[in-house]
């Protein structure tokens, strides 16, 4: 997940801490464990009162777990002492694991420490409106497939054919008389609706009517059975790009810097707006980040 982080800019929130903000992110990431904020342990080593701004708790059987939270709002990254300080904290209380959080990231020196000592490491990820505001797109991949058709008819009624108009517009009857729409309409509209054949390359022979014994005039006022099918082509216009991120909630993990949440909603996404501001991809391209997502759309035939 591409994340791009906004200007600390005032806002209706700015009484929020740091703390509070982390700790209503883990209380959404672990609704059924006990999240508890400015607590206060004993130490096993120091024997001195140890202050935990988010204490998390948890049973897993007969077992009970507990996580140590420290929140550091710092504007530089936090270096291997601010790590080395909190390893002795965690050890004093006897947590089962350790992690901190800072907005301004870890330095290269302090990931390292952090992951010897088995800390983790997070960075918050939030779009509600406060300090620690970001903004974040996620990279995506679109496909956008298309067809040409090409129509066929056979038939194995033995009386004569005379064929007037395209294939494609012929009036066609069910077994019992009643009227189907066109072959062209009907072959559209099964593409539009994701009814016939995706994947790239040539399709041929496809029943436009499966489920119907079909029929058709044979051009001197009789109606004969006949085989309607459709021919497609598909090919494929792929563009990278990325897509916004409307509202999300949880923590990028400095270690892998992956994103850990419940859930997101994107921002909308129109195909003129893909071909338009997105970059395509030529055959055999790779996109230039590993995307997230990856969308298949059709390029829908009309059907009036």
């Amino acid at each position: 997940m591409i994340l791009q982080v906004q200007g600390a800019a005032m806002s209706s929130k700015d009484w929020l801490k740091l703390e509070e903000l982390v700790a209503r992110i883990q209380k959404q990431l672990a609704p059924e464990a006990d999240v508890q904020h400015n607590v206060h342990l004993l130490g096993r080593i120091t024997e001195r009162e140890r202050q935990i701004d988010i204490l998390v708790r948890q049973k897993i059987g007969q077992y009970e777990m507990s996580i140590v939270i420290d929140c550091k709002d710092y504007k530089k990254p936090v270096d291997t002492k601010g790590v080395e300080e909190f390893y002795g904290l965690v050890s004093d209380v006897g947590a089962h694991k350790g992690v901190l959080v800072c907005p301004a990231g870890f330095s290269v020196s302090a990931k390292k420490t952090a992951k010897h000592r088995q800390i983790e490491l997070y960075r918050p990820i939030d779009t509600d409106d406060h300090k620690w505001r970001v903004k974040a797109a996620i990279p995506v991949v679109c496909d956008f497939r298309s067809a040409a058709m090409s129509f066929g008819i056979s038939s194995i009624a033995a009386v004569p054919i005379r064929i007037s108009q395209h294939p494609a517009d012929f009036e066609v009857f069910t077994s019992a008389g009643d009227r189907l729409d066109s072959p062209l309409k009907t072959a559209s509209t099964r593409w539009n609706n994701g009814d016939l054949p995706t994947d790239v390359g040539d399709h041929e022979g496809l029943l436009i009517y499966p489920g119907h014994v079909t029929q058709i005039d044979n051009g001197y006022g009789t109606l004969i059975p006949v085989t309607l099918t459709v021919g497609l082509r598909v090919t494929s216009e792929v563009y990278f790009g990325q897509l916004d991120i409307e509202r999300i909630s949880g923590f990028l993990d400095e270690h892998t810097g992956l994103v850990v949440t419940n859930s997101f909603t994107t921002g909308g996404l129109s195909p003129e707006e893909i071909e338009s501001r997105w970059k395509k991809l030529s055959l055999g391209d790779a996109p230039p980040i590993r995307p997230v997502l990856r969308l298949q759309g059709l390029t829908c035939w009309g059907t009036d």
